[in-house]
């Protein structure tokens, strides 16, 4: 089960635009949230944990293709 956290978009126009893409692409606006967070953290990963981001981003992925 996923956890919540509370995100404040400091710019409204990224807010509206977010979920417009959501809309969309029939997402919810969470899932896009989570995979541009894993995205960035890949980008600014340490090497040592680079198993570790792959395997969550795996069970993410898996998670979501079985729910959808």
């Amino acid at each position: 089960m996923g956890k919540k956290i509370t995100v404040h978009l400091q710019d409204e126009e990224l807010y509206h635009w977010l979920k417009t893409e959501a809309v969309k692409r029939r997402r919810p606006a969470s899932n896009i949230i989570s995979e541009a967070v894993l995205e960035w953290l890949e980008n600014h990963e340490n090497p040592e944990l680079l198993a570790a981001i792959k395997a969550t981003r795996y069970r993410w992925k898996k998670k979501r293709h079985d729910v959808m």
